[in-house]
């Protein structure tokens, strides 16, 4: 494990120093001066904004205006060089000069980066249709997912995100997972705007609720007034709704985001949940994994999230070669399953091919 760390951290530097190396190289070109000093504060940057990223912003909430900064400076690096291996590949043919090849880079990332906020910052209502054979008659239920409650979002996002299921006609609410990602606005006035929804509000916890302390957002949400589901089954408008703890799919999958190991598993959690085969079934749990075991229990709708569609092209690529279900509605025999890219984000505050999104799901 030790060692499988260290080879990941290495890696980790090498594409780090890599990447700063021929940004200093492309910036150095457009001043007209040596490149070393650009690539220290470029490799510097990068490791400080990415170590912010990833681990500072759970744990240090006082440092929320420079944890900010540093999580946005990930998405406008990673577009800057993205820009600039296209201004390069264009440039074998147009020749740019450096003021002119400055100018394209240095626009071209902030317009993107604008772009990529504004993006996320205005959830859009996605409508779903789904055939449930058992159904006797319709049902419309509204899902939430990484919602991301931390140093970019807040009560004011939260209450954005109920005003869009209030002009539904929901009859229940979902959210599978990942409400909170940092110990920044986790309290009780964060969570308010839960008050206004007047239909059932059922939760099932995520990886970064897990993070932070999973036990302190289950209760908020409970004094919240929402239905935590801890491996337990509840019925709501003629349907069974199962919701299962952030897990491992199997005891032989590995799993990255530190789900438990020799624990709880959907293999071996689900079977034990008594459900009646008759009635439809809808299986809540944060990262679409485990299918199989979901289609063997008779589910007939699994809704998960975890991960935001890729978030970030070129990303969403990567995204569609790791996740089975990435994005969107799938079938694997009987069963369907729906994960939602989330209403929020992770790391960068922005979503290039991707789309914050309120999800509202039409049973028929």
């Amino acid at each position: 494990m030790r060692y499988s760390f260290m080879l990941f951290f290495l890696v980790f530097l090498a594409i780090i120093g890599s990447a700063a190396f021929y940004m200093a190289s492309r910036t150095a070109f457009v001043f007209g001066c040596g490149r070393w000093w650009f690539f220290a504060g470029y490799f510097i940057l990068a490791f400080v904004s990415l170590a912010a990223m990833m681990v500072v912003r759970k744990l240090y909430p006082t440092l929320h205006p420079f944890l900010v900064i540093l999580s946005t400076l990930v998405g406008v690096l990673l577009y800057m060089l993205i820009i600039m291996l296209l201004t390069d590949a264009v440039n074998i043919f147009a020749h740019f000069s450096p003021k002119k090849y400055g100018l394209i880079v240095a626009i071209s990332t902030i317009l993107i980066s604008v772009y990529g906020i504004l993006n996320t910052s205005f959830p859009r209502l996605k409508t779903v249709e789904i055939d449930i054979p058992k159904l006797t008659k319709p049902v419309q239920i509204a899902q939430l997912s990484d919602v991301h409650i931390g140093h970019f979002r807040g009560e004011r996002n939260l209450r954005r995100l109920v005003q869009i299921v209030n002009q539904t006609e929901a009859q229940m609410v979902v959210i599978t997972g990942d409400m909170f990602e940092s110990f920044y606005n986790l309290n009780h006035e964060t969570l308010r705007p839960l008050a206004d929804l007047k239909v059932p509000v059922f939760f099932v916890s995520g990886n970064h609720d897990m993070y932070v302390d999973v036990d302190s957002v289950k209760q908020l949400m409970r004094d919240a007034g929402v239905n935590v589901l801890e491996n337990s089954m509840m019925e709501c408008c003629g349907i069974q709704i199962v919701g299962l703890d952030y897990m491992r799919p199997d005891d032989h999958t590995p799993d990255h985001m530190h789900a438990g190991v020799g624990i709880r598993t959907i293999e071996n959690t689900l079977p034990n949940i008594a459900l009646d085969s008759t009635k439809p079934t809808i299986l809540l749990h944060h990262n679409p994994v485990g299918a199989e075991y979901a289609e063997k229990a008779d589910i007939d709708l699994y809704l998960a999230g975890h991960t935001h569609g890729g978030q970030l092209f070129p990303v969403t690529l990567l995204n569609d070669r790791i996740f089975n279900f990435n994005r969107g509605l799938y079938r694997q025999g009987n069963l369907q399953i729906y994960t939602s890219e989330g209403s929020g984000t992770f790391g960068p505050p922005m979503r290039i091919g991707t789309q914050s999104e309120v999800t509202l799901i039409k049973l028929k």
